[in-house]
């Protein structure tokens, strides 16, 4: 018998939609290079926290032996220039960290667009019409008022579209930040899946406080209204989901802990992880609240600072998706340890006010200790 099945032929790994550049890109056109740029620092003094991309070509004439696009991206964290710019995945690579990719529409395209209306360039905008698939705002000059003429006939649906002045600068912070730096959607990751050796019995299954660890969790994140997930091994999965738990099973093994993070990401890209394991007994919600309250979307994780070695604590953080290719470029490299991840990162990491709470319980003494 012949199935009509469809084949599928890979995992099931969430993707991001990603525009030419990045997930987070828009492109400015309708005036001149020059104009862009100035607007590009403009956006970067108004967001000095924020990690902003700048696509363009090269403008150097004198690198007339350059054969290819030449990409200049300039940001808090690196510049580079490129001949293999038109490949899709370097692009992305190149670019995981920033929080905003700005482009240059004269040159490139991306998956939104600004237009700013600046008539000496009217034609110049024209010709592009075919790039103009999602325009989100329109910038006026300083001393217009309405939008021109051209522009209603190019963008008939431009009533819609968000405009504003370019010496609003209120205006165009409230845009930028409600449409490109707004947070990601924050999940709970209950890290369930190591084995416990050291301790004897499974962690996760410890009474701490008249309720087995995991589903002490659990009940603090639905407190805090956040949609938890408890990261296991596969065949610790129909036990947590037995028990009312939504399960993440480890997609990416043999990397401990990294690998329950990363195989979250792999389900839910788009979102920030606040990530707890379950060796952490004294952990209860003023900590939880601590550490949402200091979280750093723009960075690469928040996390509190060991009270014992000052460094950062990797296992009651927040991991932000700009991490999620940092960790597979670490594991990549032969390394497992997601504490090596933050300290290289561009991670936050503070001083908890009760760093007490931070102890963690890995053995039968240490457990005899806490209780002492």
């Amino acid at each position: 018998m012949i199935s009509n099945a469809k084949h599928k032929k890979h995992g099931n790994i969430s993707r991001t939609p990603s525009g030419h550049f990045g997930v987070n890109e828009v492109a400015l056109l309708g005036t001149t290079c020059e104009a862009i740029q100035q607007i590009v620092s403009t956006l970067r003094s108004v967001f000095p926290k924020q990690n902003i991309a700048f696509v363009d070509a090269d403008h150097d004439e004198t690198q007339s032996d350059f054969h290819g696009t030449h990409m200049q991206t300039k940001s808090d964290y690196f510049q580079f220039s490129t001949k293999k710019s038109d490949n899709f995945f370097e692009q992305r690579i190149h670019l995981s960290q920033s929080d905003l990719i700005i482009v240059n529409g004269n040159h490139f395209e991306a998956k939104s667009q600004i237009v700013i209306c600046n008539p000496q360039k009217a034609a110049s905008l024209i010709k592009r019409k075919a790039q103009l698939t999602n325009v989100c705002a329109l910038i006026l000059p300083e001393d217009q008022t309405e939008v021109p003429s051209y522009i209603k006939d190019l963008i008939p649906e431009y009533e819609n579209i968000p405009s504003f002045r370019t010496d609003n600068s209120d205006k165009l912070h409230s845009f930028f930040s409600s449409n490109f730096f707004k947070p990601a959607e924050l999940r709970a990751l209950i890290l369930a899946g190591g084995k416990s050796t050291r301790m004897g019995m499974d962690k996760a299954l410890i009474n701490h406080h008249s309720v087995e660890q995991y589903l002490f969790l659990k009940r603090m994140f639905d407190d805090l209204g956040l949609s938890s997930f408890v990261s296991c091994r596969a065949e610790q999965s129909a036990f947590y989901k037995e028990n009312g738990c939504e399960v993440i099973e480890d997609a990416v093994l043999s990397v401990g802990p990294l690998g329950g993070i990363v195989s979250a990401f792999m389900k839910y890209p788009d979102s920030a992880w606040l990530v707890v394991a379950c060796d952490i007994p004294l952990l209860d919600q003023q900590i939880l609240n601590e550490l949402i309250s200091n979280r750093r979307p723009q960075s690469a994780a928040t996390c509190f600072r060991s009270p014992y070695d000052g460094l950062p604590e990797p296992l009651i953080a927040i991991w932000e998706p700009k991490s999620y290719m940092r960790i597979m470029e670490f594991i990549a490299m032969g390394y497992d340890c997601p504490r090596k991840v933050l300290i290289n990162a561009e991670s936050y990491f503070f001083e908890s006010e009760s760093p007490e709470k931070l102890a963690n319980v890995n053995t039968p003494e240490d457990l005899a200790k806490l209780k002492s």
